[in-house]
C-alpha cells in the first residue's frame, strides 16, 4: 500500500457550502517578457509591450514598486493597440480597480 503523503499546507483550508463555486478559470499560456508601464490610474494602465496584443486579451500582471515593498497581481482587459517603432502601446482597463492605497504606493 501506498503512504499517504503528509499535508505539507501551511494554512488549514476549509469546505465551501454548494452554492460556492467557480466560474472561470483558465491557465496563462504565454509569458512575452517584461513590459514597461507608462500611465496607470484607478481603473486602467497604459503598457509598452515587445509583442502584439489583441485588443479584448485577458492578461496578468504584476505590478511593483520595491522600494515600498509593494506588490499587487492584476487582471487587465486589452481595450487598444498602437504600433510605435519597435513596440506596441497597449491600453487596458483592470478587472477589479486599484484601492486609492495601491494606486498611492505605485504613483507615489
Amino acid at each position: 500500500m501506498a503512504a499517504i503523503p503528509q499535508d505539507q499546507r501551511s494554512e488549514e483550508r476549509f469546505a465551501v457550502p454548494p452554492h460556492v463555486n467557480c466560474s472561470f478559470a483558465s491557465p496563462v499560456l504565454e509569458d512575452f517578457g517584461k513590459v514597461k508601464v507608462t500611465s496607470i490610474s484607478h481603473a486602467g494602465i497604459g503598457l509598452i509591450a515587445s509583442e502584439r496584443l489583441a485588443p479584448g486579451m485577458l492578461l496578468v500582471v504584476r505590478l511593483v514598486h520595491r522600494a515600498k515593498g509593494f506588490s499587487k497581481t492584476s487582471l487587465v482587459r486589452v481595450v487598444h493597440v498602437t504600433q510605435r517603432s519597435g513596440s506596441y502601446l497597449v491600453g487596458g482597463t483592470f478587472d477589479t480597480p486599484l484601492t486609492h492605497e495601491e494606486l498611492s504606493a505605485l504613483i507615489m
